[in-house]
């Protein structure tokens, strides 16, 4: 979140304000949970001295030689890590000069397709930028023209781990976000998706917000509540994880049509929008509604076992506590979007929920070590399914 939380109370039973919605959860307390997640496992990677945990951006994938790699930004020293997943040993970096010819002035994501082939999101020209393994710029593809109107159509983005660049069709998919909410003037022409053709270079804009959650002047002046987490199905269609929404969103890569799926929680309850004009709130009240309301967050696909996993952020009643106090819970779905449980892993304090991916190991979860003060590793636990 981009605001700083301070106490207030502000009982959800008053709102009483015409721009609130309310979104209620059909499902609660009516599903019947099969399975849980147990730990099963873990992966320390040892840190040099410019490197901290909780790095901003992970990408796992794999080299010319079928060797698993987990890859990590270091903001520090403008460099990207490789590590052996298996032996969890470092292996090499790519360091990106800020200015000159092959200047990027500020990584905040990428997409390694091999190891010559990287695009690189800077984020102050925003632009992605095509590198090779040396560090060097082969292309430039930019996000934004002189258009005045752009700033109000098309998005911003903050990537991170479950959050990341994928590729699908020779196309690579950006999503981004508006950092607040969309007027019903713009809903229908603010596209938060960025679709780059890696054969021609043309970038196309797609995804909508959906009317039913983002309209009808609905305040969510927040980008906790404006990201679109995606990820992509066995089939080919992108589906899309809301933070107020017990729904999952597909929509067709061939179509474009969207549909809706539930894939919601036993225990969260109805959400609702904050409860002001749009882009009127202040900072105290957008953080009491973070903080109180169950949200919803990333969805991840594991396709060895078959389902995906969601997260859940509870409620909580304080309003004058980290946003790292919220309880996470993990939601398991098969590949039909059946429930199937969830499980309660603990808090943001301890997991780093944002540095998650599937390997053939189970769903990978950043854990913070409080024994490890000095961030001499970074921590995983793995998680596996088992029946209840």
């Amino acid at each position: 979140m981009n605001k700083k939380f301070y106490c207030i109370v502000l009982p959800f039973f008053l709102l009483s304000c015409t721009h609130v919605k309310e979104i209620k959860n059909r499902n609660k307390g009516k599903l019947t949970a099969t399975h849980q997640l147990v730990i099963n496992g873990e992966k320390k990677f040892l840190l040099d001295d410019n490197t901290a945990t909780r790095p901003p951006y992970i990408q796992m994938f794999k080299d010319s030689s079928g060797v698993r790699m987990l890859t990590l930004l270091n903001p520090y020293n403008h460099s990207i890590y490789f590590y052996n997943y298996t032996e969890t040993q470092f292996t090499e970096s790519i360091r990106y000069e800020r200015e000159g010819p092959n200047g990027i002035l500020g990584v905040s994501g990428y997409y390694i397709r091999n190891i010559d082939s990287i695009y690189v999101y800077n984020r102050p020209l925003i632009e992605m930028v095509l590198t090779n393994r040396l560090g060097l710029v082969k292309k430039r593809i930019p996000l934004w023209n002189s258009d005045f109107n752009w700033q109000i159509t098309h998005p911003q983005y903050d990537f991170s781990t479950v959050n990341a660049m994928f590729c699908f069709r020779e196309k690579l998919f950006l999503t981004g976000m508006s950092p607040f909410s969309i007027s019903d003037s713009l809903i229908n022409k603010f596209h938060f998706t960025a679709c780059i053709d890696i054969k021609t270079n043309e970038t196309e804009f797609m995804h909508t917000y959906p009317g039913e959650l983002f309209g009808s002047g609905a305040c969510w002046d927040d980008p906790v509540f404006m990201n679109a987490y995606p990820v992509l199905s066995p089939s080919g269609e992108i589906i899309h994880s809301f933070a107020m929404s017990h729904f999952l969103y597909l929509t067709n890569c061939n179509t474009g049509i969207c549909k809706t799926v539930y894939g919601g929680s036993n225990v969260a309850g109805t959400i609702y929008s904050i409860d002001s004009e749009q882009k009127k709130a202040s900072g105290e009240v957008i953080g009491t509604y973070y903080l109180q309301q169950d949200l919803y967050a990333a969805i991840l696909h594991d396709p060895w076992r078959k389902v995906y996993y969601r997260y859940l952020l509870r409620g909580i009643p304080e309003t004058n506590v980290s946003p790292g106090k919220k309880p996470i819970v993990v939601i398991l779905m098969d590949e039909q979007f059946n429930y199937l449980g969830e499980t309660p892993i603990g808090t943001g304090e301890k997991w780093n929920w944002k540095n998650s991916f599937v390997t053939e190991e189970g769903l990978n979860i950043e854990y913070i070590d409080e024994t490890d003060l000095e961030e001499v590793y970074l921590n995983f636990k793995i998680f596996k399914m088992e029946e209840l």
